[in-house]
């Protein structure tokens, strides 16, 4: 041991004392002056044995915890704390050579034995054989390197003594093979059998190096040879002290485009740096950002069946196309034993696609857009782990039909590939990727079948071997049908689907990582459909301009939001909670204000509106259980309240006293609150949810949504409803589909089953509006037709019964309605002549029949005439006057009839001031 340590500190020049500091040590006697110098150092001070005595006991075998704390000592006592848990089940905290035994673990010297469970030994009193003595001293050599030194709390990798990172001036003439390099003899001179050779990229080394030396063949004043095999990266990184996780630096990007593909100017191709054996870091996290645009135009063809494209018509192809990527290594170590190593890039790709299509065709056609080649560095400490990726990309048209047809399609897709080591298992990554930024445009005379698909397909080399390959192609497909019956106007459809298909593959040659597949193969394909949409439904068609083969369809301009809207608006929550949009856009609350859902901050109860603090521009208001949502003209959510079930849609479960935008959805035209959450609708027809009870699929199992997140199955939406845990959605074709709590019958498909999935209610069609109660859904026909299912407990279905049903049933006696409202227990129906209709639970007066029978057929609601508008609220409603004034009847405990008392009113009062009844 003091042989080994003296050798390993380069036999410094030392004197040997005349004199022995140990007794069993006498002078002259065997590594007397290697002993000697451990002493000298302090590095090991022997056992006192009485009378100013010491024994050095040479031949004895090392314990485990004394060779800790020679290496500690011999590291000059570094700067230490040791943990208060021991890493070891077998050393505990505080005891014998604790520090040093900690400090030799915190440095990776000695990982101990995995006993399972999670539980490491590190046996202190078991000897130290030699070689284990040798792999201590190969450790301790190790160099210490910062993992990120722009990150100091990224920590250290250890580097293996024996590596030689090759700077840019020794490979500047070399000349690399698979199992040779041969460089100056002056640039050779440290190199060394068994050495690991690294390198970056560089003129001489352009997929960068990664070998370990076998022979050094030197021709002095000419050149050296140097044989080598491949090296692996936990041969070079030896430890890294945890999980390592890092971003791709990129070193240089090219695109090589097809001759009618024009590259756009901010994105040229990127000069490659030859001195890259220690990449720069660059403040683009993309390690290649590309942009192109492509544009082709294709005759059909007759009697040539294999042409791609038959018939008599012609087709103008235009695609605008932005790829680019981030990438990301992960790597553990315990020394030269790989725990977890992971690659992983992240494409994203807008594509920009435009048809013009003109008589009849079918079949494809593709076109290459060109070959992207990039390269980049995940770097672990000093040492290079080199990526290059080499990828083609090409532009799918398809057409099938007999049109004048522009389609334009835009979205951006982003996806993870790669794949993943972890103790002894492998996995591939290929993620369901998201899309953002979709739009789209139509314009036809007639029908075709479209789809337009973008493919980049790359492989990805480690040290130019390759590694992993995978392709993704967003896709946006769609059939455009436009008839025409007699003496009408045209009619079409457009149903529209984007999606990704995703490829993926592995070799063998990731084994470059530190683990070996064999002639392991694997690949993966698969296919996500993202969006769904009919947006032609129910619009006009338009044919585009004869005069132009190739348009350019340019998206229709949203209106500019306005401050303000033409009335007052009024509803209620659950359990004793009022607002109103007053014409300004401005919003007034009044009622209890246990979770803060006043919006006014932590406040007493109020039983007069006061104003909603921080809201303008305001168009409606949705109110849930302890919950309020305001929907603005601009698109934006802002809610305030209760947000246990996080129903703010914030990500936490903190409630708040004062509005606050809902981050991550936009272009929102309408929300509807469940008791515990709430679903949104958005300008492009699909449906958002978050909170509780909300989720279609996972209605019933009480998942929690943190935040909004968009439904899948629905599209084409024209319209919302929810009650206390069902949901209701309108489609564009007068269909209403329902999900959720079905106890009740309440989503009206003859069964009392909840459903995961959103269902077709049953006997229903042509419908112009939907509402929701507790356990009720109402709906009106396009014909003045209403009707009503679920619940009927109070007569809320106006059927003149207390009969529950779950298939629609018609609301007795009524005609010429102009809406419908559900409440909690109650239905309201405002007439066309400004009268309101009322029926169902009546204890509190909700009816406003004047008296609290309960009411189990539409009861007119005394004392209301020129009523515009009708809301509900818990056993209590409100209507709006067409000369702007407003009333509220019903349940009062709370104060959320907003008259200025605590009474409960069986016929309407003036809201807003205080009074009596009408």
């Amino acid at each position: 041991m003091a042989a080994f340590l003296y050798r390993h500190a380069g036999s410094p020049a030392f004197t040997a004392p005349s004199v022995s500091p140990f007794t069993d040590v006498p002078v002259g006697a065997a590594f007397y002056k290697e002993i000697t110098w451990l002493a000298s150092k302090g590095i090991s001070t022997g056992w006192d044995v009485g009378n100013g005595k010491r024994e050095y006991r040479p031949l004895s075998p090392i314990a485990r915890d004394a060779m800790a704390a020679f290496l500690y000592r011999y590291a000059d006592k570094p700067a230490f704390t040791a943990p208060s848990v021991s890493p070891f089940g077998d050393v505990p905290a505080g005891g014998g050579f604790y520090t040093e035994i900690t400090w030799l673990a915190a440095s990776g010297i000695s990982t101990g034995w995995d006993v399972g469970n999670g539980v490491r030994e590190y046996r202190p009193l078991n000897g130290i054989a030699r070689d284990a003595m040798a792999a201590f001293l190969y450790r301790y050599a190790g160099q210490k390197e910062p993992a990120d030194p722009e990150n100091p709390a990224a920590g250290t990798v250890t580097v293996a003594p024996d590596v030689e990172i090759l700077e840019p001036a020794q490979l500047e003439t070399a000349q690399v093979t698979s199992n040779t390099v041969v460089l100056p003899s002056d640039q050779a001179t440290d190199i060394k059998p068994n050495d690991v050779l690294v390198s970056g990229i560089t003129t001489g080394t352009p997929d960068g190096l990664l070998v370990r030396v076998v022979q050094v063949v030197r021709d002095p004043g000419g050149t050296t040879l140097v044989k080598t095999k491949p090296a692996t990266v936990p041969e070079a990184v030896v430890s890294t002290g945890g999980l390592l996780e890092v971003t791709g630096t990129p070193v240089s990007s090219e695109f090589i485009p097809a001759p009618d593909v024009v590259v756009e100017p901010d994105a040229a191709p990127t000069a490659t740096k030859p001195d890259m054996a220690r990449p720069f870091a660059e403040t683009s996290k993309d390690v290649f950002n590309k942009s192109m645009t492509f544009k082709k135009t294709v005759k059909g063809e007759f009697g040539k069946p294999d042409a791609p494209l038959t018939g008599n018509g012609s087709v103008t192809l235009k695609s605008s196309v932005t790829a680019k990527a981030t990438a990301k290594m992960t790597l553990d170590v315990g020394f030269l034993q790989l725990k977890e190593a992971s690659v992983e890039v992240t494409p994203s790709v807008k594509a920009e696609h435009s048809v013009t299509a003109e008589g009849s065709l079918k079949g494809q056609v593709t076109s290459k857009l060109g070959e992207l080649n990039a390269a980049f560095t995940f770097m672990a400490g000093p040492v290079p782990v080199v990526v290059t990726a080499e990828a083609e990309m090409n532009a799918n048209f398809s057409l099938d039909g007999n049109a004048n047809v522009a389609f334009s399609s835009s979205q951006t897709v982003t996806s993870n590939h790669g794949f993943k080591y972890n103790n002894g298992a492998f996995s591939l990554v290929n993620d369901k990727p998201t899309t953002a930024g979709i739009q789209n445009e139509y314009k036809a005379s007639a029908s075709l079948t479209a789809r337009a698909s973008l493919d980049f397909d790359a492989t990805i080399k480690l040290y130019g071997v390759a590694g992993i390959t995978f392709g993704m192609g967003p896709y946006a497909t769609t059939t455009i049908t436009v008839t025409a019956a007699s003496g009408e106007q045209l009619s079409w459809t457009c149903p529209l689907e984007l999606g990704v298909e995703g490829r993926l593959g592995v070799t063998a040659g990731i084994e470059i990582m530190g683990f070996n597949l064999g002639e392991w193969e694997a690949t993966v394909t698969k296919s996500w459909p993202l969006f769904t949409a009919n947006p032609c439904q129910g619009t006009a068609v338009i044919q585009p301009p004869p005069t132009n083969p190739t348009p350019t369809p340019t998206p229709t301009p949203e209106p500019e939001p306005t401050e303000g809207n033409s009335q007052r608006y009024l509803t209620g929550g659950y359990m004793g909670v009022g607002y109103e949009v007053q014409v300004d856009g401005t919003v007034r609350s009044w009622g209890r204000n246990d979770s803060g859902q006043l919006g006014a901050g932590s406040m007493p109860w109020r039983s007069l509106p006061g104003p909603v603090p921080g809201l303008s521009g305001v168009k409606s208001v949705a109110a849930g259980y302890q919950t309020a949502y305001a929907i603005k003209s601009d698109g934006t959510v802002w809610a305030w309240g209760d947000n246990s079930t996080n129903q703010l849609g914030d990500g936490t479960t903190d409630s708040r006293s004062t509005p606050a935008r809902i981050q991550g959805i936009s272009d929102v035209i309408d929300v509807a609150a469940t008791y515990y959450g709430a679903i949104a609708l958005k300008k492009d027809g699909s449906v958002w949810a978050w909170g509780l009870y909300t989720m279609g699929a996972d209605a019933m199992h009480a998942e929690i949504r943190p935040v909004p997140q968009p439904l899948s199955g629905l599209s084409s939406i024209k319209a919302i409803a929810a009650g206390s845990s069902s949901n209701y959605a309108l489609k564009s074709d007068g269909t209403v589909w329902a999900w959720g709590d079905n106890g009740s019958g309440q989503l009206g498909d003859g069964t009392t089953t909840e459903r995961l999935t959103p269902v077709k209610v049953s006997n229903l069609a042509s419908v112009k509006s939907i509402s929701a109660g507790n356990g009720t859904a109402y709906a009106l026909q396009t014909d003045g037709t209403a009707r009503a299912w679920g619940s009927n407990s109070w007569g809320q279905l106006g059927d003149g019964t207390t009969t529950w049903r779950s298939l629609p049933v018609t609301i007795a006696g009524l005609s010429g309605v102009a809406a419908l409202e559900g409440g909690d227990g109650n239905g309201y129906a405002l007439m066309k002549d400004g009268t309101v209709r009322g029926w169902g639970y009546n204890k509190l007066g909700a009816v406003g029949s004047g008296d609290t029978a309960e009411r189990h057929l539409p009861t007119p609601v005394v004392g209301v005439t020129g009523a515009v508008a009708v809301s509900a609220g818990s056993a209590c409603a409100y209507v709006v006057l067409g000369n702007g004034d407003a009333l509220a009847w019903g349940w009062n405990e709370f104060g959320q009839l907003g008259d200025g008392t605590y009474e409960n009113r069986a016929r309407p009062v003036a809201f807003g001031v205080q009074g009596s009844p009408l």
